[in-house]
């Protein structure tokens, strides 16, 4: 009966893709129109190994969220997609003894970079990496080198900061959202410890990356610190400095 009754988010935490894969197509067919339960379907259908079904569902998956205008979510997606197809071609590459193919897929618009041109947005996003962390997980720590900026694409983060008093919290950082870009930008540590309020799903930039992209397109540098300027008000450094003038 326990089997019976365990749902497929469930089995999927567990990572028992293979028990996930029916529960879940049921769940998908009874609710077709949730993308969530489409998501953790083509989740369990990667893990079992099915590649090519799983990259099915991620597409549609993506293309529901792009034409209802959640364009961090459809990135998010687009990126797991991404990463399974090319396990993949490097598997079929590999058993036919040749070289893994170039993979290439229309870029996604993103609003942080609606002012880039084609070329440039399309840099930047080829450079990001798709990362889950747990609830509870620590995603940066106060005081450490700064070498990643990052993007909620689901999921919640929650950012600290220490007082006299001791750890403070400062606020929760939901889809869409940006933090860390300030050390990628000025080289200056971590002002602030964020961790992960639920299962988050984070696009992340790594200075490394990011810096190489720079060289081939200087012209983003500019529109990264512009972007910066206009949201400074906003970010875990300001609320910080809020925080001390209290």
């Amino acid at each position: 009966m326990a089997e019976e009754t365990e749902s497929g988010a469930t089995l999927l935490a567990r990572r028992e893709y293979a028990r996930a894969v029916p529960v879940l197509k049921r769940e998908h067919e009874k609710y077709p129109s949730n993308p969530r339960i489409r998501l953790q379907y083509a989740d369990a259908l990667a893990g079992a190994g099915s590649i090519d079904e799983a990259v099915t569902q991620y597409e549609a998956t993506a293309k529901y969220y792009e034409d209802n205008g959640l364009t961090v979510q459809a990135i998010a997606v687009r990126k797991k997609a991404e990463k399974v197809g090319e396990q993949l071609s490097a598997k079929a590459a590999q058993e036919a003894g040749k070289s893994e193919p170039l993979f290439s897929r229309p870029v996604p618009s993103s609003p942080l970079f609606e002012i880039l041109s084609d070329v440039e947005r399309a840099a930047i996003v080829q450079e990001m990496e798709l990362e889950t962390h747990d609830e509870g997980s620590v995603i940066i720590n106060e005081g450490d080198p700064g070498t990643s900026m990052y993007l909620v694409a689901s999921g919640e983060v929650k950012v600290y900061t220490r007082g006299s008093t001791g750890t403070l919290y400062l606020a929760r950082l939901g889809e869409g959202d940006f933090f860390g870009e300030v050390s990628v930008l000025t080289g200056k540590p971590r002002t602030a410890t964020i961790t992960a309020s639920q299962r988050t799903e984070l696009l992340r930039l790594d200075k490394a990356k990011l810096d190489g992209v720079l060289s081939k397109h200087p012209g983003i540098r500019k529109v990264l610190d512009e972007f910066y300027k206009k949201r400074a008000n906003h970010t875990v450094e300001a609320m910080i400095e809020s925080l001390k003038k209290r």
